[in-house]
């Protein structure tokens, strides 16, 4: 018997199941709030297995026949994902417990969803909108990814994630020093070695000795990413001083008090504010180095002194504010330019906010579902009684199958696509891909998208894969004009509204031209100065070979003062094991 197969109740820590019990007992009327957060924080505090236990604990309990039960067991899973972090992400991420989530799901959905398949459906679909695109360790996630496209193609509806909702999950843009970043990558490498050692394979094994390694220091490749990451942020910290010069000036110049409605100049404020301690602890980490020092504090007294004129001219005092002095920086400077892009260069800090959450959030790496099984489970089992609660991780109707050739859990696949000629597997050199994701493409899925449909009552706006196709073939391409063509990729663009239009919508298109197979595409796109972008997720990001319009992106821009419509763009992909880029300026206007 597996490891999966199979876990007693009575193997879990006492004091946490009778807590979660407690929280779950159907005599409660409502989510006992104070308790869940008393279970998350009794987890963050112990650490070990104690966040698989938990995990296991709750989905059994979300599988028993009383509903009330299940409910208050989902919103308890809620707050453990919400509230514990990596640890608990990673093993809401395991197999085991996603079959075991859906256990009750039938193959095929029913007219009506009851309210704990809503719950629990609305529950993947949080997570895969969130820790699977926007993590620092979304690649760990990749099972989840899974069961997402295996419930999308075995008739499944998903409904949309609140804002408010995916915000919590979504990574905060602080300012963090190195020792807090250590800090959190400590915890995530602990939780990934229990999980290695725990499994025990000889693969698992060599896994947890390269973690080892690093955890003991033997490797500073990690401390000098960490560094360049701190230094980064400290850069995306000057330029949101600058932007918020410029409006502070801007209101005062104008002689009036900040707007309240002003949400964009209130959230600066409270960025920059809150990165202060960050800044300052920062400067006791680099004592050393004399002329970081000085930048940091030149940068701490420039963060006091705006804070204190945003404080006056909000309650009014608009000629004491005009006393402090604070210049707009080299973003004044540039202001002047007619076409004022993006830098795309690795090496430089990203200007705009909004695009730098784009190109970190937005990318779903698609998975191979050769892995994925769609009938009932065999019917293996011992004549032996047993409770039916200790059984875990062998799903219902609907389940993730474990990969023939490689049983390791931080391991790719190794799954492969037959291509007109044939290509190696290349293994990463990266000691931290413990859990890569499945690299080759699924079969042709539409991306879940928040169109309406709700044909049966279920009271949530969502949409389906056919809904999607349909929508694709009945908005005909308006105008349709090639940006770039090379001999591997043509970019085009899809224009859905007038080029001289205030707004101006369409949609993106990548087509991969040669015999490879196309993967880790990206795309990045920049405006001119005055312009606003509003790029939305990509379609996709592995292109099979001579797919015409393989990924395409969505795309509106606001023009107000409908100068040339000019955008600076860059395509990044894989082919054949090495990484490829395309740049250029595109004007959308001609």
């Amino acid at each position: 018997m597996s490891s999966s197969s199979g876990y007693s109740l009575s193997k879990i820590n006492p004091k946490l199941l009778r807590r979660i019990y407690r929280a779950c007992r159907p005599t409660l009327s409502e989510p006992n709030l104070a308790l869940n957060l008393e279970i998350c924080d009794y987890v963050n505090a112990k650490q070990g297995s104690i966040p698989r236990e938990a995990a296991i604990a709750v989905v059994k309990l979300i599988n028993q026949r009383d509903p009330q039960t299940s409910e208050l067991a989902i919103h308890l899973l809620d707050n453990l994902v919400k509230n514990c972090g990596y640890p608990f992400h990673l093993q809401i991420s395991r197999k085991e417990f996603l079959n075991e989530l859906v256990k009750r799901f039938p193959e095929r959905p029913t007219m009506r969803y009851n309210r704990v398949q809503r719950m629990i459906l609305a529950q993947i679909e949080e997570w895969y909108q969130t820790i699977c695109k926007t993590s620092k360790y979304k690649s760990d996630f990749g099972y989840i990814r899974d069961m997402h496209r295996l419930l999308l193609n075995k008739g499944y509806v998903f409904p949309e994630v609140k804002v408010e909702d995916a915000a919590v999950l979504n990574p905060a843009d602080t300012l963090k020093s190195l020792e807090d970043i250590q800090k959190e990558e400590a915890i995530v490498h602990s939780a990934k070695l229990q999980e290695l050692i725990r499994r025990g394979k000889p693969e698992d094994l060599q896994e947890a000795n390269k973690l080892m390694k690093i955890m003991a220091g033997f490797k500073d490749d990690n401390v000098q990413e960490n560094k360049k990451q701190v230094n980064d942020d400290v850069a995306r910290l000057k330029r949101k001083t600058e932007i918020f010069a410029e409006m502070l000036n801007s209101v005062e110049a104008g002689g009036a008090k900040i707007d309240d409605s002003n949400e964009t100049i209130f959230d600066l404020y409270g960025s920059i504010k809150s990165a202060q301690p960050s800044v300052t602890k920062i400067i006791e980490e680099e004592h050393d180095n004399e002329e970081y020092v000085q930048d940091l504090l030149a940068l701490n007294d420039t963060i006091n002194q705006l804070t204190q004129k945003f404080q006056l001219i909000k309650n009014g005092n608009i000629e004491e504010a005009s006393n402090i002095k604070v210049s707009g920086g080299a973003a004044a400077a540039s202001a002047a330019k007619e076409l004022n892009l993006i830098d795309f260069d690795d090496d430089e800090p990203t200007e705009s906010g909004e695009s730098s959450k784009d190109q970190q959030g937005y990318n779903d790496l698609l998975s191979d579902l050769s892995n994925l099984t769609f009938s009932e489970p065999g019917p293996g089992s011992s004549n032996k009684q047993t409770n039916p609660l200790d059984f875990y991780g062998s799903g219902g109707s609907i389940a993730l199958g474990g990969g023939a050739t490689n049983s390791s859990l931080f391991t790719s696949s190794g799954a492969s696509v037959q291509q007109p000629k044939p290509s190696t597997t290349q293994n990463s050199a990266n000691n931290f891909d413990f859990l890569s994701d499945l690299h080759s493409p699924s079969p042709q899925l539409q991306s879940n998208t928040s169109t309406q449909l709700d044909p049966f009552g279920f009271d949530f706006p969502t949409s389906s894969p056919a809904q999607v196709q349909a929508s694709s073939a009945n908005a005909a391409a308006v105008d349709v004009k090639t940006l770039f063509e090379s001999g591997e990729t043509k970019l085009e663009v899809e224009s859905l509204t007038a080029a001289n239009a205030a707004l101006f919508k369409g949609k993106f298109l990548v087509s991969n031209l040669s015999s490879s197979l196309l993967s880790a595409a990206k795309l990045s796109v920049a405006v001119p100065k005055g312009c606003k972008l509003d790029l939305r997720p990509q379609s996709g990001n592995v292109i099979q070979p001579f797919a015409a319009r393989g990924f395409s992106q969505e795309f509106s821009i606001e023009n107000p003062v409908n100068k040339a419509l000019k955008v600076k763009w860059k395509l990044e992909y894989s082919a054949n094991g090495q990484a490829h880029t395309e740049t250029g300026i595109s004007n959308l206007s001609e």
